[in-house]
């Protein structure tokens, strides 16, 4: 039997840039897939636009605070308590991406005979279509995530494009979103699956467009220390402490574990006392 690939896709208020994606799934030359839309309390009527298109579609709504991991999370759920197959494959989508029309038909036909593998699409630019990454190296003595073209460097995911059979999800289990609601929980996820055994695989025939643009605070400009203290401690903050605090913890290895906690922390103060001084 043919699986079938369950699409999740997390969603909050960007109707336009979600209407994209949403157009790119509905050319699949590949039609054995449902849609699990994991709308995190759009207002912008993002729900109602997907249904219009792709009217079999599941809605999953939450109310704003389950950011990236507890929509995944969500989804999860969704799929337990489904009549999904053990081989059925899960995609697991970004918004902001775009792919051609085989796209989901080149990530069964690459996972085909694949046993607890996970596959990543290979990441271009949509502003000029620069190759830009196949996957993550993570460099726990510095602790630095670059994206790598070679895929020998390949430690880690994000999952922007990533398939896996639902048999694999249960085994490696869920999101963390109390600990890891947004950043940093796919490079959590993938981790935690490679070191349970699994394979991280790229196929150059799967391939998504990325728009280069992002709404998290990664960069904090001077400005009085309570404010700064408010906007770093936010969920859309990437340099948030706490959740970096939770990342270390949870995925890396324990060697390097007192190092980064230190790196983690003593950057903070670092910025905190920049901040007080300006």
């Amino acid at each position: 039997m043919t699986p079938r690939v369950y699409v999740l896709l997390p969603v909050h208020n960007r109707k336009a840039v979600t209407e994209e994606l949403i157009r790119c799934l509905v050319t699949q030359s590949w039609r054995n897939f449902h849609l699990v839309l994991l709308d995190d309390g759009s207002t912008d009527g993002t729900a109602e636009m997907v249904l219009r298109h792709l009217p079999d579609s599941t809605i999953c709504r939450g109310d704003g605070r389950w950011w990236w991991a507890g929509s995944l999370q969500q989804g999860l759920l969704w799929l337990r308590r489904s009549p999904v197959r053990p081989e059925d494959i899960v995609l697991i989508l970004n918004d902001d991406t775009t792919f051609e029309s085989i796209f989901l038909e080149a990530g069964v036909k690459a996972l085909d005979k694949k046993q607890r593998t996970l596959l990543l699409a290979q990441l271009y630019s949509a502003e000029d279509g620069s190759f830009l990454e196949v996957g993550v190296h993570a460099d726990w003595t510095a602790l630095s995530f670059t994206g790598a073209k070679d895929p020998a460097l390949v430690n880690c995911f994000s999952t922007r494009g990533l398939f896996l059979r639902m048999a694999d999800i249960l085994e490696i289990g869920g999101f963390h979103p109390l600990l890891l609601p947004h950043y940093a929980s796919d490079y959590e996820y993938t981790i935690r699956a490679r070191r349970k055994g699994f394979t991280l695989m790229t196929s150059p025939e799967v391939r998504l467009w990325l728009k280069e643009r992002t709404t998290g605070i990664r960069s904090i400009p001077r400005q009085p220390l309570w404010p700064f203290l408010r906007t770093i401690f936010s969920t859309r903050a990437v340099q948030n402490p706490m959740y970096w605090t939770s990342f270390v913890l949870l995925a890396c290895p324990l060697r390097y574990v007192p190092v980064n906690l230190y790196r983690v922390w003593s950057g903070f103060l670092r910025q905190a006392v920049a901040t007080a001084d300006a």
